[in-house]
């Protein structure tokens, strides 16, 4: 059995502001057609997905609402945990998706992101900016399993 991971970064977010909350940060509107130029790419390609889920910061919550449109996944999961994690925490996020659930979207922030798909293929310059997405494959192995290069880099969108 084959587990897809789709990695992808939020769309492009307007700049901080020392006066506003991080996690309240919209998309521009090249951001927003940035991950509808994605959703629409998805579609075209017929992309499966199971379970979404994603950080809970505005600009990925709005990210994942726009994927969702094209995807329509049978479920969708904001985790905190994603916020501000680091590589090992989204590890720990991945490792535990559920075993009957064979296509997951995970979108979320730099530079974790980008540090989980590099740990997870072995691919040492991966940087993605935003509105990307990374398709990862894994063969024969269970969400559990997962660790460092133990998945294939299928593809990359943007």
């Amino acid at each position: 059995m084959v587990k897809e991971l789709l990695l992808a970064r939020h769309g492009e977010a307007v700049s901080p502001n020392i006066e506003a909350v991080d996690a309240d940060r919209n998309l521009t509107a090249a951001g927003r057609q940035q991950v509808d130029r994605l959703g629409n790419l998805l579609a075209i390609n017929r992309q499966k997905c199971q379970l979404m889920v994603y950080s809970p910061a505005l600009r990925c919550r709005l990210t994942a609402e726009i994927l969702g449109k094209y995807l329509e996944p049978e479920s969708r999961l904001a985790v905190p945990f994603i916020y501000r994690a680091d590589r090992d925490e989204l590890l720990f996020v991945i490792n535990g998706f559920p075993a009957e659930v064979n296509q997951v979207l995970l979108v979320g922030h730099n530079p974790a992101i980008s540090m989980i798909a590099a740990y997870l293929t072995g691919e040492d310059h991966l940087m993605f900016s935003p509105g990307m997405m990374a398709r990862l494959q894994f063969r024969d192995l269970s969400w559990d399993m997962l660790s460092k290069n133990s998945g294939t880099l299928e593809e990359i969108l943007q």
